[in-house]
């Protein structure tokens, strides 16, 4: 069996789909970092803040096992897809060279994944300790309401929040969905508001900047 002929065998088609889909990734995050855009603080920027006293107590424990806090998502979104592709890979070789075939990519899928996230949590534990304390994914994002945010896809309608950016008091940069505080009133592509609140996942805000925040 050649390498092309192992890879997009059909019991291997979940492994390096991962594979796959871990590439595009990163080429995507290059692309975008080249027209000053960036994948990893888009996708921090709507991770919520979760509350450990809240019904989603079992999520908010596993996010912080995995640290999700204090490593960018997308990081850690690309080594679990690594991990799980190259060990998913590298069980079905094993089991070539001894048996001579491949196991169904299902049977191997669970044991892989959990496996993968065990990998996952000692390669974040370490990552952790190498990312600044302040970085975008370790505050609160109630810290942006009374910043600038810039609009930077669509138009904002009372009830349909358009895409925008705003820079936390560390300097750096969240995307968000934004929406006017009134009726009536509606946000454009470049222009600037004054971040007042947050409704569940959006917020919401006015065009009156006062002149000392311009």
């Amino acid at each position: 069996m050649t390498l092309l002929e192992f890879l997009f065998h059909v019991n291997n088609s979940v492994f390096t789909s991962a594979l796959v889909l871990m590439l595009g990734i990163a080429i995507l995050e290059g692309i975008m970092s080249l027209i000053g855009l960036a994948l990893s603080d888009m996708i921090d920027s709507f991770i919520p803040d979760l509350d450990l006293s809240e019904d989603v107590f079992a999520l908010s424990k596993f996010f912080s096992w995995i640290k999700i806090k204090q490593v960018p998502i997308i990081i850690l979104f690309v080594i679990l897809l690594t991990v799980f592709s190259l060990l998913g890979l590298f069980s079905q070789y094993i089991l070539f060279s001894i048996f001579n075939s491949l196991l169904s990519q299902w049977i191997l899928f669970l044991p892989v994944f959990l496996t993968s996230l065990v990998f996952l949590r000692i390669i974040a534990v370490f990552l952790a300790k190498k990312f600044p304390k302040d970085n975008t994914s370790s505050i609160s994002k109630n810290d942006l309401i009374g910043h600038i945010a810039t609009i930077t896809l669509g138009t904002a309608v009372k009830g349909s929040p358009a895409e925008a950016k705003a820079k936390d008091k560390y300097g750096q940069m969240h995307y968000l969905m934004i929406e006017p505080e009134n009726e009536g009133c509606e946000f454009t592509y470049g222009q600037s508001v004054l971040i007042l609140g947050k409704i569940k996942s959006h917020f919401y805000a006015s065009n009156e900047i006062p002149n000392k925040l311009k």
